[in-house]
Order: structure tokens, then sequence, then C-alpha cells
């Protein structure tokens, strides 16, 4: 019989982390473990309904209306995000003043944090708890034998291409170190030894949960001793309304699902290019414009359907192409349903994303700037050429093993127990 743990999770709505975060506490509860979950205000009924216990941030985090936009980082220029700014580092002290709040009023036996709120770690570590970090992507931090992510690009080769990672990896470690004397100065009022870069709050974490199939991404090497692969959660958002195919059952024509951000990155333009260029094609598309868009904003065409949303996991079979952003859990679904992507990345890790369907031989990229013409070329070249879904297929197989894995729970009871173990030592020997 499993022991009840008790787990504290640290999450905001980001769009694409929640089918990961929400996915890791359902498994956690299945095993009959205990969930508090600290989030914005909006999440508050999908948290309950997941019979999970709900914590609210009091201060920044505060938003009532999940599509109101926290990132702002849609028109990002250069290599600093404003995701660092509004999200991730910006507001650390209070991240980490609430955090500590929650953590003396839940005794948890586990910190669980999303990778977009790390300061969060700091409250953990104050405390002696042990903390995971979730990472809902490949990681993206650099390492001796790739570049750092979020920027497209493939481990080098020869000289000059490890040169190029090993000058880009500086260049994101100053970055981030940009954050360190605000993050040492949270570290001091704790009484915490000061950081030497900012990265080692994830690299003293006790486990770094990367949750995507190994055979996707380009693993560090050598792997830090934290890090585990733990296949990527596949289940629909929370937000996804029942569909059903509007379609006569006798319509061959391919299926071709465009699928863009659920988060606004100023999406409008590509998704309009997009239905004129399938407009022109013998297909049948269904477009989802998620919570971020408007239909209204949208074209029309006679076999073009436009709807707010449609679970991946009833459409995704009965497509032969998929059109999006190359965010990481439409790329996953896709590819656990065989079905190859067109991937027209907007920033954030999808541009990393689309470089390895590619690199995989699972579809194709285009700039997101691509007019009609551009678009249609693709698609007909995706839907004409089976080694593409070959290729998704390839990677499909391995995908839905690792969705099935208990890695992810037996990892989180492990440190729980370990931690359970340590704290119960001290009283048998008294």
């Amino acid at each position: 019989m499993t022991t009840t743990n008790t787990y504290l999770m640290i999450t905001v709505d980001g769009g694409g982390n929640m089918p990961p975060m929400l996915g890791m506490a359902r498994q956690l509860k299945a095993r009959g473990h205990d969930i508090h979950v600290l989030t914005e205000p909006c999440l508050q009924a999908v948290v309950t309904d997941h019979d999970f216990h709900f914590h609210p941030f009091t201060d920044y985090f505060t938003r009532t209306d999940r599509s109101e936009d926290i990132f702002r980082d849609w028109n990002k220029k250069g290599m600093k995000d404003p995701t660092l700014d509004n999200v991730v580092f910006g507001p650390a002290n209070t991240v980490v003043e609430q955090t500590l709040k929650a953590i003396d009023k839940t005794q948890p036996d586990v910190l669980i944090v999303d990778m977009l709120l790390i300061p969060a770690l700091m409250a953990g570590e104050k405390r002696g708890l042990p903390t995971a970090v979730g990472f809902h992507m490949p990681e993206y931090f650099p390492a001796d034998n790739r570049p750092p992510g979020m920027m497209g690009l493939l481990p080098g080769k020869g000289p000059l291409g490890r040169l190029r990672d090993k000058l880009l990896g500086g260049l994101f470690h100053k970055v981030f170190d940009s954050y360190l004397k605000d993050l040492n100065a949270v570290r001091q009022e704790l009484d915490l030894p000061a950081l030497s870069h900012t990265v080692d709050l994830v690299h003293q974490a006790d486990l770094r949960l990367i949750m995507t199939s190994r055979v996707f991404d380009f693993p560090m090497e050598p792997a830090p001793a934290n890090v585990r692969y733990t296949g990527p959660i596949l289940q629909d958002p929370d937000w996804v309304a029942e569909w059903a195919p509007p379609w006569p059952a006798e319509d061959k024509r391919p299926l071709v699902v465009v699928a863009f951000s659920s988060t606004f990155q100023n999406q409008g333009a590509v998704l309009r290019h997009c239905i004129t260029a399938l407009s022109q094609l013998p297909v049948r598309a269904l477009v989802t414009t998620g919570p971020a868009l408007a239909m209204a904003q949208l074209p029309e065409a006679d076999n073009v359907v436009v709807v707010d949303s449609a679970p991946h996991s009833q459409v995704f079979p009965h497509a032969e192409l998929v059109i999006t952003h190359a965010g990481h859990g439409t790329v996953m679904r896709a590819l656990s349903f065989d079905v190859p992507l067109l991937c027209m990345p907007m920033g954030r890790d999808q541009h990393d994303n689309a470089a390895k369907v590619k690199y995989h031989g699972a579809g194709l990229t285009l700039k997101k700037s691509s007019g009609v013409s551009a678009i249609r070329q693709k698609v007909q070249r995706l839907l004409e050429d089976d080694a593409f879904a070959d290729g998704a297929s390839r990677l499909g197989t391995q995908i839905r093993k690792d969705g099935a894995s208990t890695v992810l729970v037996k990892e989180l009871e492990g440190i729980a127990q370990r931690h359970i173990s340590a704290r119960q030592q001290p009283m048998q020997q008294a």
C-alpha cells in the first residue's frame, strides 16, 4: 500500500504548462496522495474540480481572467525574453514569500515548482524540503554538447559549431545572471548562501523532471545528476469543449488541423494566412482559436471550420496534418497519433520544438510571417510525401510508450519517502 504524501505545487497559467502540471498532480492524486496548489485565482475552479486543495496568490499573480496576457512576450526582440522579467524572476521576492506561507500552512513532504517560477525553490530550501522542478518542455539550459534553447538551433558540429554553442551558452548565462544580484538579496534575507550563478537554483534541486520523450530531445551530456526524462503528459487542456465532426462520414478529403497557441502571441495574421491557403486546397480543415483569439477576426471558407476549441485526443486520430505554432503539448499529442506537422513557431520553446520536428523527419517549418503561397506549398508537400508520416510514426511509437511511463510518480514518491525517513530517524534514535 502506498504511503500518503503531501505535495505542494507552485504554478501559474502559462497555457501549455497547464496540462503537464495538472497531469502530474492527477497522477499523484490517483496514487492516494494529498495535493495542494498555490496558483492564481483564475485557476481556482480548475484546481478544486480535480479535488486538489487551492491556495491563491494574494500578490502579483492575482488574475481572475485566464485570457489576460501576463507574459507580454509576443513582440520579443533580442535574446532577453520579457517572460523573465514579467513572470520568472521579476516577482521572485513575492513568489518566495507566498510559497513560504503556503509551506507553513500545508506542511508538505515535497515542493513541486513549475519552471516558470523557479525562485520558489528557495522557499523549499529554506524549509529543508525536497524540491522538484517541472519542465513541461525540453530543458533549455546550454551544455557542452548543445546550445541554449529558445533559439531553434541544433547542436553544433565540428570545432566551429562547438565554439558557437559555447559562446551562445555564455550569453545565456549572462542574461540569467543579470538577475543574480536580486536573487541573492532574497537569499540573504532568508539566511541562505549566495548563488554563484542563477541556474544553480535548478542544479541544486533534488529533481528536474523533463516532461518530454528523450528520443525527441538532445539531452545534456553529461547529464546532471538530478535530471529525469519522465515522458510527455498527453492529456488535453482542461478548457477544451466537446467536439463532433461536422463533415459527413463519406467525406474522404484529408483533414488538416490548425492549432496555435492557447495564450496570446499575436497569432491572428498567421491563422488568417493558413485559412486562406487551405481554402485553395482539396482538404477539410479544422481551426481551433483557443481562448486567446476571437473567431470573428478570422475569414470564412467553405472547407474550413473554425471553433474555440476541440480535444486533440478526438481530432488528431483523424488528421493527416497539423499546422501549429509548435508548442510542446501540441507537438507531442500530434506525434503520439503519428501525425506530421507544419511548424510555424511564434516564440518561447516553439523554435526548438520545430527544429526537432524537422530534424526527425516528422514535418517541416515555416516562419510565422510566411504568406499564403508558401503555406499552401508546404501543406501539399506534407500531404503528398509519405516520408513525413513515417517520421512522425517513428517518434510516435516511443512517445506513446513514454506517455504511459510511471517514472514521474515513482521519482516524486522516492524523494518524499527519503525525506520522511530522514525526518523520522532522529526521533527513533531519541
